[in-house]
């Protein structure tokens, strides 16, 4: 009897706590973001060597450097082109061996898919 007397007062509970009104959302329409708008995921170093930088700028403090060929992931693109040993570009923020931080454009080349930068990384080290 006291188990019957459990599995009503469960059944019972669980019936009224899911009558409520159903919870509506509004749409929020986001902007795009740097990662989402990005078309190139992927770049491979260009020149002998290439500091990585801690922000976007020439002067930041260098968080490592990545030689010729190095494969480097694309996370987001700097909005403004600035102008770098008089090649203008764009700052790219970049992950690459666990480690974050700016390149900038002038020195890396661009790919959509990682078997690309992979095969443009061996031709260069060659």
């Amino acid at each position: 009897m006291y188990k019957s007397f459990i599995i009503v007062l469960v059944v019972f509970i669980s019936l009224f706590t899911s009558c409520g009104k159903k919870e509506t959302y509004p749409d929020i329409e986001l902007p795009a973001t740097p990662l989402l708008s990005l078309s190139s995921r992927w770049g491979v170093v260009t020149s002998s060597y290439l500091r990585m930088r801690e922000k976007p700028d020439i002067n930041s403090k260098p968080v490592a450097t990545l030689w010729k060929g190095y494969i480097l992931e694309i996370v987001s693109k700097g909005s403004d082109e600035n102008v770098v040993d008089d090649k203008p570009g764009y700052w790219y923020q970049i992950t690459y061996s666990g480690l974050q931080g700016w390149v900038f454009s002038s020195y890396i080349n661009l790919f959509d898919s990682l078997d690309e930068a992979e095969r443009s990384s061996r031709e260069l080290r060659r």
